[in-house]
């Protein structure tokens, strides 16, 4: 338990500290300037693509990072679990989650114009979960309740 705790807050840091310093190469590409924030030596490599093609990358990294994620969790409610039933739902919880924000992000960009309205901000809200420990942690929770209304 304690190892995918662990497992959970590295992943989560390392996300973080990823696209907060990708969002900085594209703030500074856009508004062609230098910012005053101190720069990790790592994020370097990400400085010699363009705004455009930054930009786009953040749509597969998102996808690298929820596949990192849905491997974590799957993983953790194999071990943590006793019923295999959930890591069913865990990928049918996954699969509506994409399919989701994918008709959320795509009606917003056909049918509004753009992708910088609610269904926009959907897709992001949906894929923040799925890049979280949450949909594991309900389904380890429902699965003590699921337990407990059998012994009643």
């Amino acid at each position: 338990m304690v190892l995918f705790v662990f497992a959970f807050a590295v992943l989560g840091y390392c996300r973080e500290f990823f696209f907060v310093h990708l969002n900085v190469i594209l703030f500074e590409k856009y508004y062609n300037r230098i910012s005053d924030a101190p720069f990790p030596e790592i994020m370097n490599v990400f400085r010699r693509f363009s705004y455009e093609t930054l930009y786009y990358s953040k749509y597969v990294f998102t996808v690298v990072w929820v596949s990192i994620f849905f491997l974590v969790n799957f993983f953790a409610l194999k071990k943590l679990s006793a019923s295999p039933r959930l890591t069913k739902f865990l990928v049918y919880a996954y699969a509506a989650m994409f399919a989701l924000a994918a008709s959320s992000f795509v009606y917003g960009y056909f049918f509004n114009n753009g992708i910088i309205d609610d269904e926009y901000t959907l897709s992001r809200w949906l894929m923040g979960i799925a890049q979280s420990p949450v949909i594991c942690l309900l389904l380890l929770a429902s699965e003590k309740l699921y337990n407990k209304s059998f012994q009643s």
